[in-house]
């Protein structure tokens, strides 16, 4: 069992599940359990005698001995205690199954001479890089990427500059030998439970220096998901080289971890937070002060393959990494599809505060520069590709050209109207609504607009719901249920009616939902009748859909008409208009009317209008 290592643990719980039950295992574990010898795992060995500890009680409040012929141990009490001995009487209790498995690991971990290096990093970079990485995640419902996620990017990533750190050692033939490795096979201590207990489980991604951050960050997330749903196999534990741990998740400042037999480094990541000397201080005395928080990493290696000097230069390029070095964040943003350029290090300077706490004017008016260029070029960044491309980040709306940076965030400027307020807010928020509303699922130009009170009023009625509508999941079923409709229409006239004259809908479904919308809000505000006036494109759909109209008439309308008849183009049904109601919540109703279309396309405006009047 030993030479699972870490895992050890682990596959003793399962051999013993396998023993109640081989069917509750995977038909690899099985197969593995057949030939395992079934004595080696210190959860099944037969419990040995334990030894039981009993209060002895004295009268007399003389000392007892305890009996070595006896099979019971005594302790001896005094008589003032002994009322009490029933309470707090000590025993010894046997260490099986994960626990004595751990007991194992910890005694063969003593065999490997390790070293340790300690850097302390700073993470405001990392810290606001991922805000940005999240925000896209989470607006294209992709999974959310951890401060985890990143660092063990970069560390893998450093173990390509230095390929010593995955080097292992072993005795062959009675002689020291290296294990020199020219791959990454990361392991991850992940913590499950299972019947109560907890065990760490160390499954790792083979050779990590493969991916781009996209395709490691979902290896990552798939093997976290199969551990906690017992379906790492034999091979996800094999000839583990490098090993992350995080105990900084639950607080802990800084680890040293026990190195395992054949690895050759295990890097614990501690909490990240301000230093200490930061307790007492407000966080606009820290914004001002232009002060990180911090990380410490520390490199476990074996010392008999793997030198001090080495590990400390790891450890430096680990920390070059996650401050922006060799473009880490750009190919990050890049691969994962973020649209906007990542925040670079730099050397803040000290903020000069004045009266309100908005800091000097030079800052200030930087400020205003880039919010009146996220109002004017935002719409450039916008994800508006249904395809999913994401736009390339414009260098207009980048920190660095108004010399600001990440160490601005929190320091508090004069909005300028953003959302409607005029006082002072951190730049931070200020650029969170900014780029939510201009530079997501909506592009928005308006700024070329001459009146200043329309320009004001469209600022204000934008920026104050970024531009997004907060939706049900009815409401999104019910989007999703129009989208359809006008798929499963088109798609049909376009596999039945080969070779007719046809004005689709395709690539612009959306309108049908869109007109739904519309018209349900109509139904709201009290409105009583709607006049639509369109082209031929997509017509047939609104008919079908908005309109009402009959799918058997307008498919009667194609069978009844010769595309090559010399009386006309085919095209007749398009210009063809009709009535119909829409209904909406609470029975609400709706007169609808489509205009028929005269043959000028461009007449059909005017003729609505005065179908209005």
């Amino acid at each position: 069992m030993s030479s699972f290592g870490s895992n050890s643990g682990y596959v003793d719980d399962l051999y013993q599940q396998f023993l109640d039950d081989p069917s509750s295992v995977s038909p690899a574990w099985r197969e593995f359990f057949e030939d395992f010898p079934g004595v080696a795992s210190a959860s099944v060995r037969p419990p040995a005698a334990t030894p039981q500890v009993e209060p002895l009680g004295d009268s007399g409040g003389n000392t007892a001995t305890a009996t070595a012929t006896e099979e019971k141990t005594r302790v001896a009490v005094t008589a003032e205690e002994s009322e009490e001995q029933d309470e707090k009487a000590s025993t010894l209790e046997p260490i099986r199954g994960v626990a004595a498995a751990i007991v194992d690991n910890m005694e063969t971990s003593l065999g490997v001479p390790t070293a340790t290096t300690v850097r302390t990093i700073p993470v405001r970079l990392l810290e606001e890089n991922r805000r940005l990485i999240n925000e896209h995640q989470q607006a294209s419902a992709q999974p959310k990427v951890s401060f985890t996620h990143i660092i063990a990017f970069a560390i893998v990533r450093a173990l390509e500059k230095h390929p010593g750190m995955n080097h292992g050692y072993q005795v062959h033939d009675d002689k020291p030998h290296r294990i020199a490795r020219d791959y990454t096979n990361l392991g991850l201590a992940i913590d499950i439970e299972k019947r109560g207990q907890r065990s760490l489980v160390v499954p790792n991604i083979k050779d990590a220096a493969r991916f781009d951050f996209a395709a490691f960050h979902a290896a990552y997330n798939e093997m976290v998901s199969k551990t906690r749903k017992n379906k790492i196999t034999l091979d996800d534990f094999a000839d583990t080289s490098v090993t992350i741990t995080n105990p900084g998740m639950i607080g802990t400042v800084m680890s040293v971890p026990r190195l395992m037999t054949g690895q050759g480094t295990i890097i614990g990541v501690g909490s990240i937070a301000y230093p200490p000397q930061c307790a007492g201080m407000s966080l606009e005395t820290v914004a001002e002060l232009g002060m990180s928080k911090v990380m410490t990493l520390t490199s476990t290696y074996d010392h008999r393959v793997i030198q001090g000097a080495e590990s400390g230069a790891f450890l430096a390029t680990v920390e070059g990494f996650l401050l922006g070095g060799e473009h880490f964040y750009e190919k990050m943003f890049r691969s994962l599809g973020v649209p906007h350029e990542p925040f670079i290090w730099t050397n803040g300077e000290r903020a000069t505060t004045v009266i309100g706490g908005a800091v000097d004017a030079s800052r200030q008016a930087r400020v205003m520069e880039l919010i009146r260029s996220y109002r004017v070029r935002g719409h450039l960044m916008a994800n508006l590709d249904p395809l999913g491309s994401s736009p390339e980040p414009h260098p207009e709306l980048d920190l660095s050209q108004y010399d600001l940076s990440i160490w601005d965030l929190d320091r508090s400027f004069l909005a300028g109207g953003v959302a409607g307020e005029r006082g002072p807010m951190k730049l931070r928020t200020i650029l969170d609504i900014l780029r939510q509303t201009y530079c997501r699922y909506v592009g928005v130009e308006f700024m070329h607009i001459s009146d200043p009170l329309e320009r004001h009023w469209l600022e204000e009625q934008m920026e104050a719901t970024r531009n997004e509508e907060p939706m049900t999941v009815e409401e999104k079923l019910s989007i999703l249920h129009e989208l359809n409709r006008a798929e499963a229409f088109e798609k049909f006239l376009h596999t039945t009616y080969i070779g007719q004259k046809r004005f689709s809908l395709e690539g612009c479904e959306s309108l049908i939902p869109l007109l739904d919308a519309l018209f349900t809000d109509a139904c709201e505000f009290g409105i009583e009748e709607a006049i639509i006036g369109m082209a031929h494109r997509g017509r047939l759909n609104v008919l079908a859909n908005i309109m009402g109209k009959s799918l058997r008439q307008i498919f009667h309308e194609f069978e009844d008409m010769d595309p090559d008849s010399i009386q006309g183009s085919g095209d007749v049904k398009y210009h063809l208009g009709a009535h119909g109601t829409h209904v909406g919540r609470g029975g609400k109703e709706l007169a609808l009317t489509l205009a028929s279309n005269p043959s000028h396309l461009e007449s059909v405006d005017p003729v609505v209008e005065g179908m209005v009047r």
